[in-house]
């Protein structure tokens, strides 16, 4: 199975993510314990913890770039632990927007091309969404500074746009 349809009871669910009861483990390590979570549309929230909590580990799950050894994960209505590599590569790819710590700009495009080319791996290059995103995160004044023209946090905020202009929840 490549890729699940969510049902209409899940499609009626406030939550955005989900976990019932998940697990992860690495041979004899348990890294995730029973863990139940719920986190609702538009809602922020902060994974805090140790190192070696496990948090990492919850992350990658929660964007399907690992699996769950048991339980359930919910994911905007579709169950992830139900995927398999291709259905979860699709649905990441569909759904799901990473924020890596190095941010990968390409250093000789604009910020608002940066955004663009975001877009354009998704197949939906729009330069009036990318204008009003990059506003939306206080980047307006500057559509057309390069990467090394931007401050970290520039730089940072010039990432996200290209992920929210997609309609990722």
């Amino acid at each position: 199975m490549t890729q699940q349809q969510p049902t209409n009871d899940q499609q009626l669910s406030p939550w955005v993510i989900e976990t019932r009861h998940l697990y992860k483990r690495f041979g004899q390590v348990v890294a995730l314990e029973d863990i139940n979570l719920k986190i609702k549309r538009g809602e922020f929230v902060a994974i805090m913890g140790a190192s070696g909590s496990g948090k990492t580990t919850l992350m990658n799950i929660l964007t399907c770039l690992d699996t769950v050894s048991d339980g359930q994960v919910l994911l905007d209505g579709v169950d992830a632990a139900g995927l398999d590599e291709e259905g979860r590569r699709a649905f990441r790819s569909d759904k799901i927007g990473l924020v890596f710590q190095q941010f990968h700009l390409i250093p000789f495009l604009t910020a608002l091309e940066n955004v663009m080319l975001a877009q354009h791996y998704h197949s939906v290059v729009d330069e009036v969404a990318a204008r009003k995103v990059l506003d939306q995160v206080g980047l307006g004044h500057r559509f057309d500074h390069l990467p090394s023209q931007l401050s970290g946090g520039n730089s940072s905020a010039s990432v996200l746009p290209g992920r929210w202009s997609m309609n990722l929840r």
